[in-house]
């Protein structure tokens, strides 16, 4: 049954003239209400009916003050009937749960949506997005979707492969990739990878593929629907910088208008054709291996709002809200305009004791480049990518001076070594 609830009790009134928003399947911590208010506008969330999974999204956390909380039991008629009555005219996914459901709910609505309900698997699953590229001619590492270890085990025997990467199908599981040296291994974590997959998403399926070599990016691009079909702007490249140990270390914003940035680009604009991405903001991890040029590892609709994240797009004035509400405009204004700030994000190994955390931390946040220091990171990049074991915080670095940040992370290389030849001792 569908229920509604402010998160101070009563139910505040909405707000006259102002539009409201509809977050589907948010997440705990999520920040949508704070960033749709200080917008304008009022955040209504829907979230999955007590028969849904996963349960990580059927509720909102107590201190996040959406105007109005609906619970989506199923019918899918009464909860856009009374998305119309609160006079939503937007629609986000808040989440790679909500993503289907949001597609649905902007589709009746008659809203921009990230694609047409029924294609949705091509927007959230690693499986089927390779399928499709490779039926496209689109170049992706060869692999094979599965929910049987034995199927899995029997792809890899047909191949003579000195990595596997292992990786639940479904986008969004809080289950970073694994790579594999031996059949062994693969069997070994299969069980481990598939219960987090099906107990976050419901799905069960895992791919097996070659893993890609070369250096691996992520590019972020916004889609508006024109006259023509889907636009597709691309916004951001980053490229990942990894350590000795192959673990992330950082990654550096990069020029846009670069041989290198114009070939990525071109490629993931076939991506997002090919997958059907019809509107709003996505993030594709790529690899560029040296013979092929550029692999698509996985292509994700934005839903995700870290502390860093939000860091970065106020740096670069890139926020996928505003691609929600401001459509062709910010498309606009996103092609023209970019950052004047060099931007990096680094990953610091924070497994100290207490009191060393908290020397660090200060020391971290007094660095002239410091704009962040996100203690729990959760953004895109580093869901996609191996981080130290244990503690990890992503800090965001911003200077027009690209030398400025050099320095500052030559400094957070000689604090996190002395912090751990301290504890070590």
């Amino acid at each position: 049954m569908a229920t509604a609830r402010h998160s101070g009790g009563a139910r505040a009134p909405y707000s006259t003239g102002i539009a409201s928003v509809a977050v589907i399947a948010p997440q705990a911590g999520s920040s949508y209400p704070g960033a749709l208010a200080r917008r304008g506008r009022d955040a209504v969330a829907v979230t999955l009916g007590r028969g849904a999974r996963p349960a990580a999204y059927r509720d909102v956390a107590a201190d996040e003050a959406y105007a109005d909380v609906i619970e989506y039991d199923g019918d899918l008629r009464r909860t856009v009937k009374k998305l119309k009555t609160v006079g939503v005219e937007a629609v986000m996914a808040a989440s790679p749960a909500g993503v289907e459901l949001a597609e649905r709910i902007a589709w009746q609505l008659r809203l921009p949506c990230s694609g047409i309900p029924g294609s949705t698997p091509l927007r959230t699953d690693r499986g089927a997005q390779s399928e499709a590229l490779a039926k496209a001619g689109i170049n992706v590492p060869p692999g094979v979707r599965t929910a049987r270890l034995a199927e899995a085990l029997e792809w890899a025997a047909s191949r003579t492969l000195s990595v596997y990467r292992l990786a639940p199908a479904a986008l969004g599981v809080p289950v970073r990739p694994v790579n594999c040296l031996t059949p062994q291994r693969i069997a070994a974590v299969w069980l481990q990878i598939q219960e987090a997959a099906y107990r976050h998403s419901g799905n069960a399926s895992l791919v097996l593929e070659e893993r890609a070599q070369g250096r691996q990016y992520v590019v972020d691009s916004v889609t508006q629907l024109g006259p023509e079909g889907p636009q597709h702007t691309v916004t951001g490249i980053w490229t990942l910088l990894r350590s000795s140990t192959g673990l992330l270390d950082r990654t550096d914003l990069l020029h846009r208008h670069g041989l290198l940035a114009r070939r990525l680009s071109l490629y993931v604009c076939r991506v997002l054709d090919t997958l059907g991405v019809a509107s709003g903001p996505a993030s594709c991890h790529l690899a560029f291996e040296p013979e092929h040029g550029p692999v698509l590892l996985s292509a994700n609709t934005v839903t995700h709002r870290s502390h860093a994240d939000e860091a970065v797009w106020a740096i670069t004035d890139c926020d996928p809200i505003d691609a929600t509400l401001d459509g062709p405009l910010f498309a606009h204004r996103s092609n023209r305009i970019g950052s004047r700030s060099r931007v990096t994000r680094t990953y610091v190994d924070a497994q100290q004791r207490d009191g060393s955390r908290t020397a660090m931390l200060q020391d971290l946040a007094g660095l002239p480049t410091t704009a962040c220091i996100d203690r729990v990171p959760n953004s895109f990049i580093s869901q996609n990518a191996a981080l130290p074991p244990g503690g990890t915080w992503e800090v965001v670095l911003a200077h027009a001076d690209s030398e400025a940040i050099e320095k500052d992370c030559s400094v957070i290389r000689e604090l996190t070594a002395d912090l751990h030849r301290e504890w070590r001792h």
